[in-house]
């Protein structure tokens, strides 16, 4: 007799019971999002057990298991997880018929597939298929995967299907097309060429989304190769001046700031509407996109660049760090060209280089050293050695470099009181942390050397270094101090003979610490002793013995005659009068 069925074991569900049962208790996208946050101490485990349970719901036949797996994976995919181990169920759901999971299967793809996928050779027949579908749905999916995950091998294939598209009655389609031709011109640029008149007469398409993407397309391929679109610029002025559609116009603005330089009567032909959109726009974007059109190839006409400079002091003294540093950006495009314009916004860009935001402190930084002039650089100078005081230790070594730079630039033409020079560089020596001291010592020799002038100045200014023991010290604010005393020790042993107190010099040179220095840093103090030592004993001798007695003239010598012959340095101009002289007194 068989047992009774209630203590018999229950068989597993197979076939599509098991199937009905794994999809009814499948877990949803938004299941798993709200795991994830509810699962915030363990938020890895839960998501590698979700992916688990991804890898086994993926292989079933069911397709609409099979698509809340892929649509699962592809969101655990955008949070860092692999998912190329599922690129063949993916190519599964975008070969089904039913649109709502081809969407699922092509939004996998567009995210997940790449160049180095394997079975993107299995899908140029299906997105051919679905360009050339007549359900816009499907032709919308296919252009906007191809445009993702294009290849050089599936542009070369599919370009001519996305071209017939321009052709196709929907906008929406039309608009798609001429996007996705920008990316297959990338990877394939020998599509560009028969299919650019084409492109061109969407700038004249009826829609005029059409005509923003055809406009934004050609404004990016200009970027690369201008010279090739200077015969649209007609067609581009037209749009400008009857676009309504801010960001059409900011593409355009765009697209003749790469066509000025190429073609100065554009420059003059764009005054109008360029001045027009300054004076009425209030979106920022587009303000700077004029800005940078006018300061890039319109430096030529200098009402709207000065309408333009207005513009950029409306954006200095935003509270904004980004518009800040736009219009920074801006204004070194005129450094040039217009440096006495810009200039006269000078309190501004001082004022930035004391900015919290290190971006905005270089790019004023840079326009401050191409503004200095012989009567602004003493000024410029205390400024920037001001700005050291708080500035971090990055910009406080571009500030030490920027002040010697723009000194020594062309060959010291703006220094005119070498005094003062020799004055800021012995104030740069105590720069903390300064990683330019060698720089500094090699330029107050090379003032010494040239400017023999300030040499008596050099030693009374560079003295007080050598007697302070505290930049002898081993710490990290005398990282480079060491390569500035070395040119100090040099200069005040070479000229040691302007040494008024050589006692203090003396023991600074032979100074404990002194032994901190690098080697040959102290091979240089000890030359300077003894030069310093022979020019103090040099000095005492003359104090206390006085000066030899110079010896008397010998007697002239005597010719045979009896008359006395001169004796004249050789070359003397005077050597026929002596003679003559010194015969008369013998007669």
């Amino acid at each position: 007799m068989p047992s009774s069925s209630m203590g018999s074991t229950a068989k597993p569900q197979t076939g599509a019971m098991a199937t009905v049962t794994k999809g009814l208790f499948q877990k949803s996208l938004r299941d798993i999002i709200t795991g994830i946050r509810a699962n915030k101490d363990r938020q890895k485990d839960y998501m590698n057990k979700c992916l688990q349970d991804i890898r086994a719901e993926v292989i079933t036949s069911d397709i609409r298991t099979k698509a809340v797996a892929i649509e699962k994976a592809t969101y655990l995919h955008s949070l860092g997880f692999n998912m190329n181990w599922a690129s063949f169920h993916v190519v599964e759901l975008m070969s089904t018929q039913n649109v709502k999971y081809k969407r699922v299967g092509y939004l996998a793809a567009t995210q997940s597939f790449g160049d180095d996928t394997d079975v993107v050779l299995l899908i140029p027949n299906l997105l051919k298929k679905d360009l050339a579908s007549p359900n816009p749905a499907e032709a919308a999916l296919a252009i906007s995967c191809l445009g993702n995950i294009v290849t050089p091998e599936l542009s070369q294939t599919l370009v001519a299907d996305v071209y017939s598209l321009l052709n196709n009655h929907k906008p929406e389609l039309r608009r798609r097309a001429c996007l996705c031709l920008y990316k297959c011109f990338l990877r394939y640029p020998e599509a560009l060429r028969p299919s650019f008149a084409r492109l061109t007469e969407c700038l004249e398409d009826d829609d005029q989304t059409v005509v923003q993407a055809a406009v934004t397309v050609l404004s990016e391929l200009a970027m690369h190769n201008p010279k090739t679109y200077l015969p649209l610029a007609p067609k581009f002025y037209k749009l400008l001046t009857t676009s309504s559609s801010n960001w059409m116009t900011i593409k355009l603005v765009k697209v003749f700031g790469a066509l000025t330089p190429l073609e100065p009567r554009l420059a003059k032909k764009l005054v109008g509407p360029l001045s027009e959109i300054l004076e009425t726009t209030s979106a920022k974007s587009l303000l700077y996109e004029c800005i940078r059109t006018v300061v890039a190839g319109m430096t030529s006409q200098e009402k709207i660049v000065r309408q333009a400079v207005d513009k950029l002091k409306d954006m200095l003294e935003d509270n904004d760090p980004n518009i800040k540093f736009l219009a920074l950006h801006a204004l070194t495009f005129l450094l040039e060209s217009h440096p006495r314009i810009v200039a006269e916004h000078k309190g501004n860009i001082f004022g930035c280089v004391d900015h919290e935001d290190s971006n905005i402190q270089y790019c004023a930084l840079r326009i401050v050293r191409g503004l200095v002039t012989k009567k602004t650089l003493m000024d410029t100078t205390a400024h920037l050695m001001g700005a050291m005081v708080n500035a971090d230790q990055r910009f406080r070594d571009e500030l030490v470099w920027s002040v010697i730079h723009v000194c020594m630039n062309d060959r010291y033409a703006l220094v005119t009181d070498f005094v003062w020079y020799l004055t800021v560089l012995a104030d740069l020596v105590r720069v903390p942390s300064s990683s330019h001291g060698g720089l500094v010592g090699d330029q107050l020799i090379d003032i010494c050397l040239r400017v023999e002038v300030v040499r008596e100045s050099a030693v009374a200014i560079l003295k007080p270094l050598l007697l302070d023991p505290s930049l002898l010290e081993n710490t990290a604010s005398n990282a480079t101090v060491a390569e500035a005393l070395k040119s100090i020790a040099w200069i005040v042993g070479e000229y040691a003979h302007f040494v008024a107190d050589h006692d203090e010099v003396v023991a600074a040179l032979s100074h404990p610490n002194v032994a901190n220095l690098p080697p040959h840093v102290q091979a240089v103090y000890v030359q300077s002793l003894l030069k310093v030592y022979a020019s103090a004993v040099a000095a005492h001798a003359g104090a206390v013995r006085p000066p030899p007695e110079a010896p008397e003239p010998a007697p002239a010598p005597f010719d045979e005659s009896g008359g006395a012959l001169a004796l004249a340095a050789p070359g003397d101009a005077n050597d026929d009068a002596a003679a003559a002289a010194a015969a008369a007194e013998g007669a």
